[in-house]
């Protein structure tokens, strides 16, 4: 008969039975250790066999509530959360379970997916109410009810929410980190490209209410002395000036 012995039950005896049992038990602590990764994939462990240490690899892509969806659904959510959704899948690892904080960007990523779940913290105040916990940093905007980080105009809705300021953080980061690897690569074309897009996330290209009139300002003027040092090094750089040369 085709197929493994312990789907089709012709395993027998003491040591068949073990080995069967231990095959459904490999199976469950498996899928047990799938790990969500920043992009929406699932990691699913494998054992190497020399070090026998458990590692990951690659899986499909599933909702936050461990639902598979595809790929297409996927890029729905970026297109759907105004391309932060990655940033966001990140942002929430820095956060504890059960935080306001992570509430609330689990809250906007379940959005952006096409849930409808929704998470909240609660505390009880000094008269014994029930009130909602808001994360660290933020004021509820009257108009609407969203959390927006705190500043002038927070009520005008000329501050980011919560969420938007998390994604933009990543964002931030991932730039930083290119200009730390530029550096340290002796490479001033990515330092200053790393350079470059930092400095078009915090004068508002992604969202005109980021910071200030003034920080705008004067990522501005970064921004501009980033794309003169680029176009100068490129012209340099170019077959047609070497050759002039």
């Amino acid at each position: 008969m085709n197929g493994s012995p312990a789907k089709t039950g012709s395993i027998s005896g003491t040591a068949g039975h073990a080995s069967a049992l231990k095959m459904v038990e490999e199976q469950k602590a498996a899928s047990a250790l799938k790990k969500v990764n920043e992009d929406g994939s699932v990691s699913f462990p494998y054992e190497n066999k020399k070090t026998k240490k458990k590692k990951v690899g690659e899986g499909t892509v599933i909702k936050p509530e461990g639902k598979k969806m595809s790929n297409a659904d996927w890029a729905k959510g970026v297109k759907k959360s105004g391309g932060t959704l990655n940033e966001l899948v990140s942002a929430r690892k820095k956060h504890k379970k059960g935080s306001a904080e992570y509430a609330e960007i689990q809250n906007k990523i379940n959005s952006s997916l096409g849930s409808k779940k929704v998470h909240k913290v609660t505390k009880e105040n000094k008269k014994g109410e029930t009130v909602d916990v808001k994360p660290k940093g933020t004021t509820t905007r009257k108009s609407d009810g969203a959390n927006v980080t705190k500043g002038l105009g927070a009520q005008k809705g000329k501050t980011l929410t919560f969420t938007e300021k998390a994604a933009e953080k990543e964002k931030i980061n991932k730039a930083n980190t290119q200009i730390k690897e530029g550096k340290a690569a002796k490479d001033k074309n990515k330092r200053d490209e790393g350079q470059l897009a930092k400095a078009k996330i915090k004068r508002g290209d992604n969202n005109a209410k980021t910071g200030t009139m003034l920080s705008r300002a004067l990522a501005k003027r970064k921004a501009k002395r980033n794309e003169r040092q680029l176009a100068k090094r490129k012209e340099k750089d170019s077959p047609a000036d070497m050759y002039k040369k």
